[in-house]
């Protein structure tokens, strides 16, 4: 199978932790491609750039579905997931639900850890959209200011690692995801420091997609280059966007 690996942060870097990440727990027969938008933000960090990042999702999802069985949108608050869903019929996995999802597998409640308190309001929106508020422990984010998010996991690590154990500790979280796309591979460095299962959402949400795939045959189908919409004309659109919605192409 082939799975595209889309990040919709426009930092190659944090294309390059994702894929490091996620291809150390790809199956032997799976082909990961990594993918980096070509517009929009260094990293998403809030909702109103999530919002913005979610139409490039689509666009290139548009462009790229026919080329592969599976795709991942790489940013912990999936942004545009829902939306591409209702168009394609490729499997689609965001990482902050894969993350979450997987998380129910370890422990009763997950407790969610990131490099910045902007997006907790639309974590916990995530959380309650997949039926999980019981299974949530809280959030929780370090006090800095971001100068460079290549640093992220060097500069911050004792006050990553803090969070975790103040969430374990007292929060009652028995499982704890590193969320956002710059934490890719986090996990691996500090598991020796935290007493529970630590969910990394790189190889959560590569597995789902593996799963995915594997429980469905829809790729093979040639119905499914064509939007699951009527067709609509638009205006201003990207054209690729624009003509799948219009059943052109």
């Amino acid at each position: 199978m082939k799975i595209l690996l889309y990040n919709p942060n426009t930092t190659q870097s944090i294309t390059d932790k994702l894929y490091n990440t996620a291809k150390l727990v790809t199956s032997s027969g799976t082909e990961l491609v990594p993918m980096t938008a070509k517009k929009g933000f260094p990293y998403i960090s809030n909702e109103a750039e999530a919002q913005i990042s979610g139409t490039t999702v689509l666009e290139v999802i548009a462009k790229e579905h026919r080329n592969y069985n599976a795709a991942i949108i790489a940013a912990f608050g999936d942004p545009g997931l829902k939306a591409a869903r209702s168009l394609f019929h490729i499997p689609i996995v965001g990482l902050g639900e894969a993350a979450m999802l997987s998380a129910c597998l370890f422990g009763k409640k997950f407790g969610i850890i990131s490099f910045t308190n902007n997006m907790s309001a639309w974590y916990e929106e995530s959380v309650e959209t997949l039926g999980l508020k019981d299974r949530y422990a809280g959030f929780r984010a370090i006090d800095s200011v971001i100068l460079s998010i290549d640093k992220i996991q060097s500069v911050q690590k004792k006050n990553l690692i803090k969070s975790a154990k103040d969430s374990v500790e007292i929060d009652g979280a028995d499982v704890i995801i590193f969320a956002g796309a710059p934490l890719s591979g986090f996990k691996k460095k500090v598991e020796d420091k935290i007493s529970v299962p630590i969910i990394d959402c790189a190889e959560a949400a590569v597995k789902q997609a593996e799963l995915s795939v594997a429980m469905t045959n829809k790729f093979s189908n040639k119905k499914s280059y064509k939007t699951k919409l009527p067709p609509k004309k638009s205006i201003g659109l990207n054209k690729t966007l624009s003509d799948y919605f219009s059943h052109e192409i």
